[in-house]
Formats: structure tokens, C-alpha cells, sequence
């Protein structure tokens, strides 16, 4: 691991002194693996009069499906968004990329420890899916980390058909990048406000004429925040290799690490309007390092005419070391209990094998596109640390920082391990020209055995099914009707849960049905629908047995969400989306029934534009809007709704070189995003950079 991050410094350094990077040079005709189509996008001639739209356009894609397809016939919402839009938005991290899904939590600041816990889609928690192969806080050791993502697909309501578990309210689904066929390079170096450095290089190639293309990139921050006593150090490399010669053989193989050190800030008071970068955790012994290595690769094989086999595997490891502080309930005199833990270390690894069967065929007259295939995830986990005790109250107005460690308490261990084995089999049907039909069922068989400080939860054994039906009608080829009912389930959150009666807990599940209307066309595309999902087997107080719970909960969410894009000339471009969400708790033995769920607010939108202001200058505006809402599923404190701009001035001094200036929250509003009942997170002040960007 040491060897990887250094060879990234080293790599970025020497790039970032020569200026550096950003669109990428013009990609070679895009490479078939696995099934998965790459799409490449054309270098764009700012000098001429081509449509911004062929930047951003994913015509097809493999949300909510195993396959590429077209989203006018896949009978569920879903959303992509691109490379080039996620830099030409200036997103710093993946929370800034659900910006633009209306119906998404963005989630709390890259400030707080382990961003990813937050992020919801439609009210529900988001699973994170890299390349097909879901992934278990893989997501949560960098959150900017960009410089390998083609682009990010969302999965709007429950889709464990497709993914697998987790995504009780859908998926975010990273699709890394390709090698190219012809050599091209680029780099790039920003930097700004509250001591912002950040540095990133992307070289691709084929070898010759061997069939095989390399792709390697990174990048390195090295950055302060708008938190005192808080900065943020981050490595990351990808290394992808392929391999086609034109036959009935093909190889995939792709490495990525990253690390990220910071402080894990805890957070204020939910009552707190003091100074902004209050910081109220112990800057002297508070630490948090987080890395991770991740191997994917696969084999895929053309069996018979349209029919290919791919044996695929993936190998990840989570790692944590942290110290922290941790706030708790206010005491008199306007100081604020905290509590910690000492020396915390998780270790989590997990290995997935797949064995996936794709193809075409006709029957009967209808056409059908099949995905069947088996995955087997072995996934273990141990971790340890020790409570501090007596931790010094703190006054969030005046916060005294100590220097000494507190005394140190009890030590706790937990590990644990849980073994899943997955069939599933998806299938879209053309029944006539205008009428598509989507199944999909997938049945789940889970083991799982854990310990905590020494209490053993073993034998939590599960099998279990999820579905997907839904049917699409296409009124004309740019316009289609669709329906469907989606499922998900989910072990994470029952991991060690036991009845009174000694029985462990089921998996949680969701199911969605959503109805709604489709657009695609040169110009504009859009969507509008409405949803219902419903979250079953929530953990709620066991009436007859105090102190222990049973799975008799239930939660709602149902609304209406409206997005699109609009090419409205050649030299204007606009996406935007409205979301109402209405989301509550609608069975419950804890006397919390009609609580509202946290962060969720019943009205969200967003609006992103860029323009041509001149031949080589670009001008962006973008707006994000989130209503009133309670900070926790407790409803015991409301936040403001708030509304965000963020600007961009991008000036492509020759087709290589491009200088760009980026202004997030313009405005400084001041916000907030729940966090507990006892903190929340402030969001990102007004914050600015430049980048400098070249091709070579």
C-alpha cells in the first residue's frame, strides 16, 4: 500500500508543476467489456457550434438493469450524470454530484466523518455500486475521489434485482473509466480558498497493435477546511488494463486505492448559531485514516452469437484508524457533554465472485435480453477501542481545548462475518414495437455470525427474494408510458439483532411502485413520476418484553419527482428537477407514528445552466433548494429550508489549455444537515477555487 500512495504523490507532484488537466483528449471507438458498453464522449469544439448536449448525453445505460439499454424502456426512473458535467459543475465530492437528483439527500459536508452513511435517495438510504459489484463502505475512505469515475448513475427507488442488497431507496452506481485507443494525457491543478491544493493526472493508451489499452490516473489534496483545527489529505490512483483483440475473448482489470486523513469534526449543537468553524472535538488527540485497496477484474467470452459468459471477481478491504470526540446531551451553563473512544480500529475485508450469463434471443415473435447469473460475497469484519472517560465538557461559544488524553475506560472488540449467495435473472421483452416488458427476480440466502465483546449472535440465517416487474409503452420513439413495482432488501442494519425469544432479525425490506411518462429526443430529456415506497421490518419496542424490539415497523415515502435536459440553443445548455416527498413513520410501538424521516424535506429542486458566453468563454449557474425539515426520524428539532448558488467562469484559452474559476454557495447562506439528535453539520460557507486544466 505504502509504495501505491507514494508512486501517486510523486506521479501528481511532477504533473501538477506543469499546469494540468481536463477534458479528455478524442477517445477511440469505446471498448465492450462485460457486457457494460463505454461510452466516450467527443473532445468538444468550443471554436465551433457543436451542441453542449454531447458532452453530457448517456443515451443509454445500465441503471436498473444488468445490461446497457435504452432509458425510454426501462420502466423505472433513473439519472446519469457524466465526467464532463461533474467537472464543468465543479463538484468537489459525490454529495455535490446529488445535487442534481431532486429527489436525493445530498448528505453532510466532507467535513463530517463518513459522509456516505447519509446519503438517501427518496427517503431511504443509498447503497453504492462500483462497476456492477456493491460495495461496503468502499464509498466512505473518499468522497471527492473523482479521477477514475466515467460517470454516476442513479437508481431512484429500490433495485436490488439489478445490484444486489442494501439500496432500500435505491443505488448510486459508478461506472470507472476506460482505456482509450489512441495515446492521450491530461492533468490539471486547482487552487483556492481555505488553503485548497488539489492535483490530478490521466494518461491512456494501447500497447501497439497487442489489444491491450492501459489507464492509469490519481490524484492528491492536500487542503484545508472552513473548520479550524481541520484539514484534509487525500491519495487515490486507478491502474485499469484491457485487453481485446477482436475475438471471442476479452479481459478487464482495474486497481484502485485510496486514503484520506482528516479530523473527525463531531459536529455542533442543533441549537449552535456561533461562529461557523467552530471545531468542538480535541484538536490534540483527535485523528481519523481511513484506506483502502480494491481489485475488480473479469473474463468475458462470446459462447454463441449474442450470447457471452463472464467469470468476474472483486477484492476490497475497509480500513479505519480514529480517535474522536463525540457530543452529547447540553448541561447547565451553556456547556455540552461529549463522550469518545480511544485507539478505534476496523479492519473489514470482503472477496465477491460472479458468474454471469448474457445474451439475446427471439421467441414466439418478441425479443428478449437476459441477464442470469450467481454471486457468492464473503465479507468478515473486526474492530476494537477503548471508552474515554470523565471527557471535559465544552462551551461551543468559548470552546478550552485540553491536552492530555482523558482517562481510558472499557475496551469493546466486535468481528463478525456474513457469508451471502445471490441468484438472479433479469429479462426485458420486446412484445411488440411499442410495448416492453422488464422482470426480474433475484433470491438472496444470508448467513451471518457476529460477536460483540464477547456476546455471540450467531446463526442469523435468511433466504429471501426480490423482485422488479414494470412495462413500458412507447407512445412515439420519444415519448413512453411506464409502470413497476421494485424490492429491496437489506442485512446491515440487523447485524446482531435478536428478539426476546432469541430469534435474530429479518432482513429490512423496501418495495417501490411507481408510475410515470419518459422524453428523450436531440433537445430535451425528461421524466416525470410518481412513487410509493414502503420500508418493512423496521426495529420498534417490544411491548410485552421492555428492553428488547421487534421488526413490526413501518415507513413511508411517497411524492412526485420531475427532471430534465434541455439543449435550448447550440450555445445553451440547462438540467434541472423538482422532487415533493412526503415520507413518515407509519407503524411504530415507540410512539413516533407520523414522525416525519430525517433530512427529508417535502420540497426539493434544483437548476444547473452553462453558456456560451463567447467562442472560447462558458459561463454556469447553479441553484439547489431544500425545504423545512426535521433533523432525525426523533423530529425533535427542525431546520430551515435553505437555497444555495453556485457559479462557474471557464475560458478555453486554446483547445489544450483551459483556465476556470468556481464559486460555490455565492451567496454564503448558512444551513445545516442533521446529524443526531445532539449534533448537526454545517454546511459549506461560501468557498472559492481555480483550476487549471490541459490535454497533451
Amino acid at each position: 500500500m505504502g509504495s501505491s500512495k507514494n508512486m501517486l504523490i510523486l506521479s501528481a507532484a511532477l504533473l501538477c508543476c506543469t499546469a494540468v488537466a481536463a477534458e479528455s483528449a478524442n477517445p477511440a471507438e469505446a471498448q465492450k467489456l462485460a457486457g457494460v458498453t463505454d461510452i466516450s464522449l467527443p473532445e468538444i469544439d468550443v471554436y465551433g457550434v457543436m451542441d453542449m448536449s454531447a458532452k453530457y448525453a448517456t443515451p443509454q445505460s445500465t441503471a436498473a438493469s444488468r445490461f446497457q439499454a435504452d432509458s425510454l424502456i426501462v420502466p423505472q426512473s433513473s439519472q446519469a450524470i457524466n465526467w464532463t458535467q461533474i467537472q464543468d459543475s465543479g463538484a468537489i465530492d459525490v454529495g455535490d454530484v446529488l445535487k442534481s437528483v431532486p429527489s436525493a439527500y445530498s448528505g453532510n459536508s466532507r467535513t463530517a466523518p463518513f459522509a456516505s452513511m447519509s446519503w438517501k435517495l427518496r427517503g431511504f438510504d443509498a447503497s453504492v455500486t462500483r462497476n456492477g459489484f456493491r460495495q461496503l463502505y468502499f464509498e466512505d475512505v473518499d468522497q471527492s475521489a473523482f479521477s477514475n469515475v466515467e460517470r454516476v448513475e442513479i437508481i431512484k427507488g429500490p433495485g436490488s434485482v439489478a445490484l444486489g442488497m442494501e439500496g432500500l431507496g435505491g443505488s448510486i452506481h459508478m461506472i470507472t473509466k476506460r482505456p482509450e485507443r489512441d495515446l492521450a494525457g491530461s492533468a490539471y491543478a486547482s487552487y483556492g480558498q481555505y488553503d485548497t491544493k488539489i492535483g490530478g493526472f490521466d494518461l491512456t493508451g494501447a500497447i501497439g497493435d497487442t489489444g491491450l489499452g492501459i489507464r492509469l490516473n490519481g490524484e492528491i489534496e492536500r487542503s484545508g477546511t472552513f473548520v479550524d483545527h481541520q484539514d484534509i489529505d487525500r491519495d487515490n490512483v486507478g491502474l485499469t488494463l484491457t485487453w481485446d483483440r477482436g475475438g471471442p475473448v476479452r479481459a478487464f482489470f482495474m486497481m484502485e486505492y485510496q486514503q484520506r486523513e482528516s479530523s473527525p469534526n463531531p459536529g455542533l449543537p442543533v441549537d449552535f448559531r456561533g461562529k461557523r468553524s467552530t471545531y468542538l472535538g480535541e484538536p490534540a488527540f483527535d485523528y481519523l485514516n481511513t484506506w483502502s485497496p480494491l481489485i475488480q477484474t473479469w473474463l468475458e467470452f462470446d459462447i454463441a452469437e449474442n450470447w457471452t459468459l463472464s467469470p468476474r471477481y472483486q477484492r476490497f478491504e475497509f480500513n479505519v484508524n480514529q480517535q474522536q470526540v463525540r457530543l452529547r446531551d447540553p448541561i447547565g451553563g451553556g456547556l455540552i457533554n461529549r463522550s469518545g473512544r480511544h485507539n478505534f480500529h476496523e479492519r473489514d475485508m470482503t472477496d465477491t465472485y460472479e458468474l454471469e450469463l448474457k445474451g439475446r434471443f427471439d421467441l414466439a415473435g418478441m425479443a428478449h435480453q437476459v441477464a442470469l447469473g450467481y454471486t457468492a460475497e464473503r465479507h468478515e469484519w473486526k474492530g476494537d477501542w477503548s471508552n474515554f472517560t470523565g471527557v471535559t465538557a465544552i462551551n461551543p461559544n468559548n470552546p478550552v481545548y485540553g491536552n492530555v488524553l482523558p482517562a481510558i475506560g472499557a475496551f469493546n472488540r466486535f468481528s463478525g462475518q456474513a457469508d451471502t449467495d445471490e441468484y438472479y435473472l433479469q429479462d426485458l421483452v420486446k412484445l411488440t414495437e411499442r410495448f416492453n416488458l422488464l422482470l426480474g427476480l433475484r433470491h438472496v440466502e444470508s448467513r451471518i455470525d457476529s460477536e460483540f465483546n464477547g456476546f455471540a449472535s450467531n446463526g442469523q440465517d435468511d433466504r429471501t427474494n426480490t423482485f422488479q416487474i414494470g412495462a413500458s409503452y412507447l407512445l412515439d420513439p420519444q415519448w413512453s408510458l411506464f409502470a413497476g413495482m421494485s424490492t429491496a432488501m437489506s442485512i446491515e442494519g440487523i447485524v446482531g439483532g435478536i428478539s426476546a425469544d432469541n430469534k435474530p432479525f429479518e432482513p429490512e425490506r423496501s418495495r417501490q411502485r411507481e408510475i410515470g411518462i419518459k422524453h428523450q429526443s436531440d433537445k430535451l430529456s425528461a421524466s416525470l413520476s410518481l412513487f410509493h415506497i414502503r420500508f418493512e421490518n423496521a426495529a420498534t419496542e417490544d411491548p410485552s418484553n421492555p428492553g428488547f424490539q421487534i421488526q413490526s415497523g413501518e415507513q413511508r415515502s411517497r411524492g412526485v419527482e420531475l427532471e430534465g435536459v434541455w439543449q435550448a440553443t447550440a450555445d445553451w445548455y440547462l438540467s434541472g428537477g423538482l422532487a415533493y416527498i412526503d415520507a413518515e413513520i407509519t407503524k411504530s410501538n415507540d410512539g413516533d407514528v407520523g414522525n416525519r424521516l430525517g433530512n427529508i424535506a417535502h420540497l426539493q429542486a434544483n437548476l444547473w445552466t452553462r453558456y456560451r458566453l463567447l467562442p472560447n468563454v462558458h459561463v454556469g449557474l447553479g441553484a439547489n433548494h431544500v425545504g423545512e425539515r426535521y433533523g432525525t426520524i426523533s423530529n425533535t428539532y427542525k431546520l430551515p429550508s435553505y437555497t444555495t448558488v453556485d457559479a462557474s467562469l471557464a475560458w478555453q484559452i486554446d483547445p489544450r489549455l483551459k483556465a476556470e474559476l468556481f464559486v460555490q454557495n455565492l451567496f454564503d447562506k448558512e444551513y445545516y444537515t442533521g446529524n443526531n439528535d445532539f449534533s448537526v453539520y454545517r454546511g459549506d460557507p461560501l468557498t472559492a477555487y481555480a483550476r487549471m486544466m490541459v490535454n497533451f
